[in-house]
């Protein structure tokens, strides 16, 4: 397994999208006869670009992509040709992460957390209830509306992906596009295998929640728990704006004295909610994705790094109670704080082995 690492950064403000999802759009280009670097080329993307996993490209660059590739190719139902090549490095380590989830839902829930690794412009929820489980996506490019094929391409390349990681047949519950029904159902009806809802209005795939509970062969929970750190750290690069982390390093300081509310957070930087609110939009974040990243990131490093109890830690992370902190750090990593803390007793991060190399 290759972690490619990168210290290029896009500036503040531009949503992008990670090479390795590109490179699946070009494979099916190349597959459909349909010259991608010529495309590519005229909408001023480098393709030399796309084996490089840590580059990423234009939001705006993307979808104009997606309608070229969909105009030359006449193939209205091209998000499905692409979702067949999705693999490990479309996603990058969160790829990765999800191949050594020990089910399912594991790997669903990692791919929900740091979708953003992916690209700035998704938004991806996990809805888990008793008897189901809801996925669902949206996309938010702060410019022209992706293409309907996008949307496919998320559904179908993540339940493709989870079919190749499972080692095992798996068929949705159902499945709500947003988009009309196409001219050509039979590729949809023979990719999904489960009933098909247009119209709708949200883009989503339901399971049922024992699929969910499916194991991953070779699954490795240990490495996963590893590459999740590595990933919350890549999720925390990408808070590159100055604005956003004046509102980390404020966070930072208040937790301690309890959740910091967005009043109160805008109160310390003597503005409005309002434009607090409209200054991180413009960053590609919310408070909300901060305060959960900062909380988590921390999380990790106390848990890791000293031995305080977890109550300890439950209040320095601005938690009511232990109760609170654990039920979230579960809906991060899957484990208790306490379990979690065992596992990484005797493990050795590979980005402080990495530095050590240096010195």
């Amino acid at each position: 397994m290759t972690i490619i690492m990168t210290k290029s950064i896009p500036s503040p403000g531009t949503r992008t999208a990670l090479s390795g999802y590109v490179l699946a759009m070009a494979h099916a280009m190349a597959e459909a006869g349909v010259d991608y670097r010529l495309l590519m080329n005229e909408i001023g993307m480098d393709h030399r670009r796309l084996e490089d996993f840590g580059h990423r490209f234009c939001q705006e660059q993307v979808t104009r992509l997606w309608k070229a590739a969909v105009e030359v190719s006449g193939d209205q139902n091209f998000g499905l040709k692409v979702a067949k090549h999705i693999r490990p490095s479309s996603y990058h380590v969160v790829g990765h992460a999800m191949l050594c989830s020990d089910s399912l839902r594991s790997a669903t829930r990692r791919f929900a957390r740091f979708a953003k690794l992916v690209s700035d412009s998704a938004v991806v929820r996990f809805v888990e209830k008793d008897d189901y489980c809801r996925l669902e996506i949206e996309l938010e490019t702060g410019g022209e509306l992706p293409r309907y094929q996008a949307f496919d391409t998320v559904l179908a390349g993540f339940l493709e992906y989870c079919r190749w990681i499972a080692h095992h047949p798996l068929d949705p519950f159902e499945v709500f596009l947003t988009h009309s029904a196409p001219e050509y159902p039979q590729e949809y009806e023979a990719l999904f295998r489960c009933p098909i809802h247009y119209e709708q209005d949200v883009n989503a795939l339901v399971f049922r929640s024992a699929d969910m509970d499916r194991p991953i062969p070779g699954a490795n929970e240990e490495l996963g728990s590893l590459l999740d750190e590595l990933a919350s750290r890549y999720l925390a690069d990408r808070l590159q704006g100055r604005f956003s982390r004046r509102v980390r390093d404020i966070l930072l300081v208040k937790l301690s004295g309890g959740e910091p509310s967005r009043a109160e957070t805008a109160q310390s930087m003597h503005m409005t909610e309002r434009t607090l609110a409209r200054r991180l939009t413009e960053e590609n974040t919310t408070f909300y994705e901060i305060l959960t990243q900062v909380r988590e990131e921390q999380s990790y490093s106390y848990l890791k790094h000293t031995d305080m109890t977890i109550e300890d830690i439950a209040n320095l992370l601005g938690f009511s109670d232990r109760g609170t902190f654990s039920r979230a750090f579960k809906s991060w990593t899957g484990k208790r704080p306490t379990e979690w803390r065992t596992e990484h007793a005797n493990l050795v991060d590979p980005l402080d082995e990495d530095e050590a190399d240096h010195e």
